[in-house]
């Protein structure tokens, strides 16, 4: 599996998990709601990758403060490129280099997380087993569906 599916992968779970906390985010939740949504989305993905990869305790332990530090790392990551391309955006007295600069991070943001999942790969290859290590691109694919059809059923019983 190439470093590019495995990014499409992961951005396609950050879109469920931004969907989700822009859910957690809507105006009269408190903090400390949107805390504990966020909190029970990763622990019920730790749950699958669990199951799935037939993790045993002592890989649990050793891998999700990786794995979740990686995510955090990704997520901020993308929050970074975001507001740098929403305000450069709005900025209507922004230079041409600028917007160009931007531009560039806007379309290098696939490299900079292949190369972020790369790092990390290095530390999950000494935690998990090969097949373990390939099949975790298939257990957030599937958490992702999981999590894709549970918001579409709580968005049509609204």
């Amino acid at each position: 599996m190439t470093a590019s599916c495995l990014s499409r992968a992961f951005i396609a779970f950050l879109i469920s998990l931004t969907s989700l906390s822009v859910y957690a985010q809507t105006p009269g939740r408190k903090d400390s709601d949107r805390e504990r949504v966020l909190s029970e989305i990763r622990n019920y993905k730790h749950d699958i990758l669990v199951k799935t990869l037939d993790l045993t305790k002592d890989q649990q332990r050793e891998f999700f403060p990786i794995y979740d530090e990686l995510e955090d790392r990704l997520q901020e990551l993308n929050a970074e490129t975001r507001d740098l391309e929403k305000r450069v955006a709005a900025n209507e007295e922004a230079s041409e280099t600028e917007i160009a600069a931007a531009a560039a991070m806007v379309y290098s943001q696939k490299d900079r997380e292949g190369t972020l999942e790369m790092e990390y790969y290095d530390k999950f290859k000494s935690i998990l087993t090969p097949r373990q290590l390939l099949g975790l691109r298939g257990a957030e694919k599937s958490f992702t569906q999981k999590l894709v059809r549970h918001h579409n059923r709580l968005k049509d019983n609204r």
